[in-house]
C-alpha cells in the first residue's frame, strides 16, 4: 500500500488529519457523525414571535430596501418594451415564412 502526504488547509481542523504514527495512519478514517441531526421545527431558529411581531419585521425589512428611482423603472420598462416587440415581430416573421413553405409543401403534394 502506498503512503501519500496530507496538507492541512484553513478548511481543515486537527482532528481531520490522520494520525501519524501507528499503523492506524493508513486507513480511512469514519466521518465524526456521531451526533444525531437536529429534529426540525415549526420556526426557524430566533424566528417566532407570531403575527404582531412577523409585520414589524417585514416593516423594518421594508425600509431596508433600495428601491429604483422612477428613471431606472421607466428606462427598464422601455427595453422591456422594445425586446416583447422584437420577439414579437420575429416569431410572427418566422411563423409566416413557416407557413408559407408548409403551403406550398402541402400544394405540391396534392
Amino acid at each position: 500500500m502506498q503512503a501519500f502526504n496530507v496538507t492541512k488547509d484553513a478548511t481543515m481542523s486537527d482532528s481531520d488529519l490522520p494520525e501519524e504514527s501507528g499503523s492506524d495512519s493508513r486507513k480511512v478514517r469514519e466521518s465524526d457523525h456521531s451526533t444525531p441531526p437536529a429534529p426540525r421545527t415549526r420556526f426557524a431558529k430566533g424566528g417566532g414571535g407570531g403575527p404582531i411581531q412577523f409585520i414589524r419585521d417585514v416593516s423594518l425589512e421594508m425600509k431596508r430596501v433600495s428601491w429604483p428611482t422612477r428613471n431606472e423603472v421607466a428606462s427598464t420598462t422601455v427595453i422591456c418594451l422594445i425586446a416583447v416587440a422584437f420577439f414579437g415581430f420575429y416569431l410572427w416573421g418566422v411563423d409566416s415564412v413557416l407557413g408559407y413553405f408548409f403551403q406550398e409543401v402541402e400544394k405540391m403534394l396534392h
